[in-house]
């Protein structure tokens, strides 16, 4: 059984990733079991300092499309270092969904009514970054193409004697 896939675009895909970066940078400041903005913690601005090399990844791709050129020893770099900043995602998915559909846990607590929604919210942005930027790592891989040493081994060549 073969599983349907969904065609998007690559412009799509960076404008969606776009969005949902603002949604999940927006929500990071957000605590959920408190119901307030929290501008004070250093985590909230470490995630923003991953959302900038997300974006720098973002970037580097949409001009390596536009401008049909080949990937190259910088875009590879980015890249291997943005799937450490998807296994992050991963982990805060996880982490905030345990919030969430662990609420019931929280029988002390005066939970917001708007606890559950926001929280529902804030898993499905962290879902849909995390897929779409599976989708653009296949765009990359497709249409850019894959990282091939020996593009590399000839670039770095010194023809001047």
């Amino acid at each position: 059984m073969k599983i349907p896939s969904i065609k998007i675009s690559w412009k799509f895909s960076v404008l969606l990733s776009v969005l949902l970066l603002l949604i999940v940078s927006f929500s990071n400041f957000y605590g959920l079991l408190t119901d307030k903005f929290h501008f004070n913690k250093a985590s909230s601005y470490f995630f923003i300092l991953l959302a900038t090399v997300h974006i720098i990844y973002l970037y580097a791709f949409w001009f390596k499309l536009t401008e049909n050129e080949y990937p190259d020893k910088e875009m590879r770099n980015l890249e291997y270092g943005f799937y450490a900043i998807f296994a992050y995602y991963v982990y805060k998915m996880v982490d905030i969904a345990s919030i969430v559909f662990g609420y019931s846990s929280y029988n002390d607590l005066i939970l917001p009514d708007h606890f559950l929604p926001v929280g529902i919210v804030i898993v499905l942005a962290y879902l849909g970054l995390c897929l779409i930027t599976l989708q653009i790592f296949s765009i990359r891989k497709n249409k850019i193409g894959n990282y091939s040493t020996d593009c590399y081994e000839e670039e770095d060549l010194d023809t001047w004697p």
